[in-house]
């Protein structure tokens, strides 16, 4: 991944991107990519908190969204689909949502959950990851959702898929020199991490884990997918 181009990364809920792509994102970034990212869910169910309304959780979630995506420069979005959190289903309404999004925003890669991650329990993550790939199944053959077609929004064909979070990792990208940015951009994500014991170092441990399987210091891996 040189070329600038366009990535985009469709996550379940504010902060799974950073998580799942957070280092290779940046270093896209680093490159003159633009980096979309498309959040499914508003979060609204993401905190231990019994004070913090699921109300106010959302509109700060967004923000802490916005931040994050923020460290890697700027002239990058964020769009929020605003479901409710834990409420997502791999449907034929998301499916068309995210074919729509795919043909028009027109992404060179296209990053996601792994929905066939084993004991993967959280069923949003699940949801997401079947509903971008049966959406980047109708975005790129031109005889899905035909009705598209005539208002104007053609067909489109990401050239790779990478899924994240996958059980048989084949492709693996280096993040040593962005690894701190993907750090640095998770600390955006107040509401989530703040209290959450750990998880630095178990992303770091995770980075140098998958690192050593390719040979490099740190790393991001996933299931290459090409469309």
């Amino acid at each position: 991944m040189t070329a600038p181009k366009h990535a985009l990364a469709i996550g379940a809920h504010p902060d799974d991107c950073e998580f799942g792509a957070g280092g290779t994102l940046a270093k896209l970034a680093n490159d003159g990519w633009q980096i979309t990212y498309i959040i499914v869910t508003n979060g609204n169910k993401g905190t231990h908190d019994k004070t913090l309304s699921p109300f106010i959780l959302s509109e700060t979630r967004e923000g802490e969204q916005k931040n994050a995506l923020d460290v890697f420069g700027s002239g990058h979005r964020v769009i929020h689909c605003r479901y409710n959190d834990g409420e997502l289903e791999a449907s034929m309404a998301l499916r068309l949502e995210m074919c729509v999004y795919i043909r028009t925003l027109k992404p060179t890669v296209v990053f996601t959950h792994d929905p066939w991650k084993q004991y993967m329990w959280h069923p949003d993550h699940r949801a997401v990851g079947f509903a971008v790939l049966d959406g980047v199944v109708s975005s790129r053959d031109h005889l899905f959702v035909p009705g598209l077609r005539q208002v104007g929004i053609d067909v489109w064909r990401p050239e790779t898929l990478y899924l994240w979070g996958a059980e048989q990792l084949d492709h693996f990208e280096d993040i040593s020199t962005t690894l701190e940015a993907k750090i640095k951009s998770l600390t955006e994500h107040h509401t989530q991490l703040d209290n959450a014991k750990g998880w630095e170092e178990r992303t770091r441990n995770r980075a140098a884990e998958v690192g050593a399987m390719a040979g490099f210091t740190a790393a991001e891996g996933f299931k290459k997918m090409i469309v």
